[in-house]
């Protein structure tokens, strides 16, 4: 609320200046829902040179008449009254134009519930009927959908990330646009869309959000993700982050390169894959290769899948009874084998070493310095 409050004394520097100035956007949507206010953006007559004289701040986004504005240790995001023209990607707007009236600069915003505004007094102002949305629970465009979705595609996510937040139904002209409309995702760079996917699966309503984009079809336009989504539609439990990812890309055998992810992740979600698609039980030498952390999630994804029971601790008891870990824990190592058997260092070692570790894991050897130096005495020369 503190935000809130000192927005509006920033409101009555722009009035007793002489210019119209309102909060508006998501504050006043969580205002109303009681929520927590994080992000507070102001809307005003007043151009970008014109609010700097007032306050101190730093252009943002002048090519879209923003500035970022900083008042008794907040900072605030001031937009001036515009109209835009000419989207050129299915995001950005070719042109824009600053306006007098406010009106014209609530109608370019993409939800109802997001077009309300905040008078210096407190007052909410409602243009578009966003109060009656908020009050019934609908996500709504302002206006035509197609319209709001062509010009920006990827409000259509934006759908699904506020009724996955918020448990809001998607009014049926909204949805049906959606629907109609959905290929133009792929015009929107595959790092926003992966942004909106991380918040969406964070949400407390992810079961409705992903029945409703089966329902539009939207989950067979997002590379990989379209059997995943699916399944998960008609689960009760709702999987983590991780296990959602990897679940998708085990039924889809691969990550698509669409995906933005680090390299980290894009390595977890394909060994996981690669692992519950190869088979269900893991023995020793699955636990050495992938590990405690993936074999633990390919068995959590083959669970989801009906394929095998849940085996998380059985699978810890497993990996920590593992004689060894890595070649480094061999007693016996490498330049043990080259003083022993008086050989030059070459493929042959690494490949005489990977042979011992089986030989470990499959429990033919003990990791014994002796017992291995045996080993390596009677069979080198067949590396």
């Amino acid at each position: 609320m503190k935000k809130i409050n000192d927005g509006k004394k920033v409101l009555k520097i722009f009035e007793e200046n002489g210019y119209e100035a309102y909060m508006v956007g998501g504050a006043i949507r969580d205002y109303l829902l009681k929520l927590p206010i994080n992000d507070v953006d102001i809307t005003t007559s007043a151009t970008p040179k014109e609010v700097l004289k007032l306050f101190k701040g730093i252009p943002t986004g002048i090519k879209y008449g923003t500035v970022t504005i900083t008042f008794r240790e907040n900072t605030y995001e001031v937009t001036t009254f515009r109209s835009e023209e000419g989207y050129y990607d299915s995001r950005h707007p070719g042109e824009i134009q600053y306006e007098t009236s406010v009106l014209k600069d609530v109608e370019r915003r993409d939800f109802t519930m997001n077009g309300l505004l905040m008078d210096q007094t407190g007052l909410i102002i409602d243009h578009v009927d966003g109060k009656k949305d908020i009050k019934h629970k609908y996500i709504r465009t302002i206006n035509n959908p197609d319209d709001r979705f062509n010009e920006d595609a990827l409000r259509m996510l934006r759908a699904f990330y506020f009724q996955s937040k918020l448990d809001f139904e998607i009014d049926s002209n909204t949805k049906a646009s959606i629907e109609k409309n959905r290929n133009l995702i792929l015009k929107i760079s595959a790092e926003r869309v992966l942004d909106e996917m991380l918040k969406i699966l964070h949400g407390k309503y992810l079961k409705k959000t992903l029945k409703n984009m089966v329902d539009t079809k939207f989950h067979e336009v997002l590379p990989g993700l379209k059997e995943g989504i699916l399944h998960f539609s008609k689960q009760d439990e709702m999987p983590l982050t991780d296990i959602f990812f990897s679940t998708c890309f085990t039924l889809n055998k691969v990550v698509p390169s669409y995906w933005k992810f680090s390299n980290k992740h894009r390595h977890k979600y394909q060994s996981v894959a690669n692992l519950a698609n190869s088979k269900i039980n893991f023995g020793a030498k699955e636990l050495y290769e992938y590990g405690l952390e993936f074999t633990q999630a390919a068995n959590r994804v083959n669970y989801i899948l009906r394929k095998d029971k849940l085996r998380v601790l059985e699978i810890a008891k497993d990996f920590n009874d593992l004689p060894i870990n890595s070649s480094l824990d061999l007693k016996f190592r490498a330049r043990d084998i080259l003083t022993t058997t008086n050989r030059k260092a070459g493929a042959w070692v690494n490949n005489l070493i990977t042979d011992m570790v089986n030989q470990v894991l499959d429990k033919k050897l003990k990791n014994d310095y002796n017992e291995l130096k045996e080993y390596v005495i009677a069979n080198h020369e067949r590396f």
